[in-house]
């Protein structure tokens, strides 16, 4: 072959190349984010490779949900499950949930919590799961406050740590251990919590790089609180996240303070279903069905 024919035979398979790698290019599809959540965590973390497919709508005035698909940056399957709440709505209320809505240590999944709530007259629009828990008696591993009775004021360990509380004047407050040391008679309904994510809106470094399905809540400092609920133990549906993960997702959100609650199989992410009279567990808990929990936050409409 003389050397004019292999030149011209180089550049035909140069622009060949070309060719496939600009198809190539061409076929990855281009996907409009619609949340204003998944927006801010795509464009303000590293967190999401590539997003799939997003959805989001209004469970009620106040309270908005938005579904994420997306790829990891390490390359996996995720689903996410975030619930916004404008707890400056006059309406809406967190409360507490307990198995059977009584105050004793119990285990009942949180969509049948919400049943005896509501039929105790609170209204439920959303819910998560809330403390570890014991999981052959129920009892949580954190404090515990229940319409204004102080039930529980120690700690299993020193991965629980932190809390969430509802004050006598319904202002909700996220703290540690020694935040509860000096206010715990001045809550109506509090629950503990494991590590503190964000705190003083700034990323906390974690110790546990476990990648499980997580659970955690977060405030922001005009009012509204983040349930986030991202599921796991599924190669092809959703692999998990760290804690720290977790609270860059919170933080990215909005939420100024942020806590890590049960996760793994307790995880549940429940709304009432704004289309039909429903409640829905919206994720995939990974033991396949509802795990009967210790506790639960719910958000209810006041009467």
């Amino acid at each position: 072959m003389n050397r004019i024919r292999l030149v011209s035979l180089l550049a035909l398979l140069s622009l060949a190349a070309a060719g496939c790698k600009k198809d190539s290019q061409a076929q990855v599809p281009h996907y409009t984010i619609e949340s204003p959540l998944v927006k801010r965590i795509a464009d303000s973390t590293d967190l999401m490779a590539q997003v799939f497919s997003d959805t989001v709508f209004q469970v009620s005035e106040g309270v908005r949900e938005s579904d994420v698909h997306y790829l990891s940056k390490e390359g996996y399957a995720m689903h996410a499950f975030i619930l916004e709440v404008d707890l400056n709505n006059p309406k809406l209320k967190l409360e507490a949930g307990m198995p059977y809505n009584v105050p004793a240590y119990a285990m009942q999944t949180v969509p049948d919590m919400a049943k005896y709530m509501q039929a105790a007259g609170s209204p439920v629009l959303a819910a998560v799961n809330a403390d570890f828990f014991n999981t052959s008696t129920g009892e949580p591993r954190g404090i515990l406050v229940m319409n204004g009775k102080v039930m529980k004021t120690t700690w299993a360990n020193a991965r629980s740590s932190t809390f969430i509380g509802v004050k006598k004047d319904g202002k909700v407050f996220i703290g540690d251990r020694a935040d509860f040391a000096a206010m715990q008679n001045d809550f109506e309904d509090a629950l503990g919590g494991g590590p503190m994510l964000v705190k003083d809106n700034q990323i906390l470094t974690q110790t546990d790089l476990s990648v499980e399905p997580r659970t955690g809540i977060g405030m922001s400092a005009d009012g509204k609180l983040y349930f986030i609920v991202v599921d796991g133990r599924s190669f092809y549906y959703s692999n998990g996240i760290t804690i720290t993960q977790l609270g860059h997702m919170l933080k990215a959100c909005g939420a100024v303070k942020a806590i890590n609650v049960d996760g793994g199989g307790s995880s549940t992410f429940m709304i009432k279903h704004p289309l039909a009279d429903v409640w829905q567990v919206r994720n995939r808990p990974s033991d396949g069905t509802n795990r009967p929990v210790g506790n639960a936050w719910l958000i209810v409409t006041k009467p």
